[in-house]
């Protein structure tokens, strides 16, 4: 093996957090112009290992070989000047800052060269194919533009080795496969990818080579050329069962959920333009679409974070447009799209998952919380949702981001909701976890809550929803039965809105 095609070697990684070992003697090589995937379960130790590669996170014992030379500090600095980028799953960039700012604040010079970054940033996102506004407040662009403009940006900074911490989990699949052609091309000039993923698809579609890790160890390391999917699952998660959630026949007529000619305006043109419709007690309703800004802004509306133009939200009856205490008040759960939307990293598990309890009999006394009912209410949920490492009393930040997922779904599902408004609820969790979570919320559907599903991943639609629409330039394009098999060149047709409507009377 040559050394000009080993840009980093990472040998016997050791990381522990407390009592809780992370990586037990992990190895990995990332070779020049390959796509290496890391693998695993969340919390084996995935983006634990990618982050000691980037220097963020310092190991308590490994062996770094970087172009050839072993190296006997390893930190941030070192790291960036071998040239690795780093795209983290929980994205760093400043939401009230554009791109090119976000991007300028990495710039080691003297002083801020914008006209040169945004030059390069152009440059960049041309030769990736990708089209980004890069003067927007990275707050106004959708968590797949956001996500894209990170990974840009390491690209325009010149990283020769990009390592990408699940970087499709927002992703839909237009702008998976947009990126999987985007990182072969990145790959043929010569960079090098880490991509940590838990989609198995992509790995099989994309990567060269494949690291599996399971309990911080690593069990598979080899080139993906000749294996298998389910070897891979097998791998990764054992035997557990993974069968997909079975759905229950819808049979009242009770609407608990109602959306009422709802418009939301952006910046230069409507985002959402006089949608209604409404989800019956025990149904599931899937909504896809090509990602944008269009499902942020309707999932918040519904959860009543965000006030639209026009139009009216009613939960079992009641107007709650706009008024998202009054929502949860009327028992409407929300699983945001961004798990850090929802939850407090720097508290603690217990108080996290009992941050909806605050003020309810029992939750606290003369005015104090009771700490009590917290921790139990927090083991609750950690032994139902499977969070790893299950320690109520640790900082949430500590957290894997699957198991940060998982806490919070099962803090808004543990409460019994009526109404359900999920935002990518499997995004980023492992092939067990992801499972666990569709049949957690079918199984509440079918205990008589209105669910609405919003996600990037049509085969999960597809499976947990009794009926599907699609939203394209602002309105309905579609509607699917999902009791019968789909027209999948519909619903492509649908997703960018070239099915041919009725025109209006």
């Amino acid at each position: 093996m040559t050394l000009a095609l080993t840009p980093i070697i990472a040998r016997a990684v050791t990381k522990r957090f407390g009592a809780l070992t992370a990586l037990d003697q992990a190895s990995i090589t990332l070779r020049r112009g390959e796509v290496s995937a890391i693998v695993g379960e969340n919390g084996a130790g995935k983006s634990t290992l990618a982050k000691i590669i980037a220097g963020i996170l310092p190991a308590d014992e490994a062996d770094i070989v970087s172009d050839g030379v072993a190296m006997a500090r390893w930190s941030r600095r070192e790291a960036v000047a071998a040239g690795i980028g780093f795209v983290p799953q929980n994205l760093s960039f400043i939401p009230t800052l554009t791109i090119v700012e976000n991007h300028l604040l990495a710039d080691r010079g003297w002083r801020l060269q914008r006209r040169a970054g945004a030059l390069a940033l152009g440059q960049a996102a041309e030769e990736m194919g990708v089209t980004l506004n890069l003067s927007a407040p990275v707050e106004t662009l959708s968590l797949a533009e956001r996500q894209m403009g990170e990974i840009v940006s390491a690209v325009a900074g010149g990283a020769r080795v990009l390592l990408l911490d699940e970087p499709t989990s927002s992703l839909g699949p237009v702008e998976v496969k947009q990126l999987i052609a985007t990182i072969r091309r990145l790959c043929a000039g010569g960079t090098t990818i880490g991509l940590v993923t838990h989609r198995i698809a992509e790995v099989m579609e994309g990567a060269d080579h494949l690291t599996v890790l399971r309990g911080g160890r690593v069990v598979l390391d080899d080139v993906t050329n000749g294996l298998n999917a389910d070897a891979i699952a097998r791998l990764m998660v054992g035997d557990r069962d993974r069968r997909p959630p079975t759905r229950t026949t819808v049979t009242s007529e009770w609407r608990r959920l109602e959306v009422k000619s709802l418009s939301v305006s952006g910046e230069s043109q409507p985002i959402i333009s006089d949608l209604s419709f409404s989800v019956r007690q025990g149904e599931v309703l899937a909504i896809a679409g090509v990602s944008g800004a269009m499902q942020p802004a309707l999932a918040q509306c519904l959860a009543g974070l965000q006030r639209p133009g026009n139009g009216a939200v009613l939960v079992d009856g009641i107007d709650v447009t706009g008024d998202a205490a009054r929502a949860t008040d009327l028992g409407l759960a929300y699983i945001p799209e961004d798990r850090l939307e929802g939850v407090a990293p720097d508290l603690a598990n217990c108080e996290n998952a009992s941050l909806l309890r605050l003020g309810q009999a029992g939750f606290s006394r003369f005015g104090m919380r009771n700490r009590a009912m917290e921790r139990v209410l927090g083991q609750t949920i950690i032994a139902d949702f499977n969070v790893h490492p299950p320690n109520p009393a640790l900082v949430s930040s500590g957290l894997s981001g699957g198991n940060l997922q998982k806490l919070l779904v099962g803090r808004e599902l543990e409460r019994q909701p009526g109404v359900i408004v999920a935002h990518g609820p499997t995004q980023g969790l492992d092939l067990a976890a992801a499972a666990s979570i569709r049949t957690a919320i079918v199984t509440a559907a079918a205990g008589g809550a209105a669910v609405v599903v919003l996600s990037a991943d049509l085969d999960e639609l597809m499976e947990m929803g009794h009926r599907m629409i699609v939203l394209a330039n602002g309105h309905i394009t579609a509607e699917f039965d999902l009791d019968t098999p789909v027209d999948m060149t519909a619903l492509g047709q649908a997703m960018i809105d070239l099915t041919p409507r009725e025109p209006a009377a």
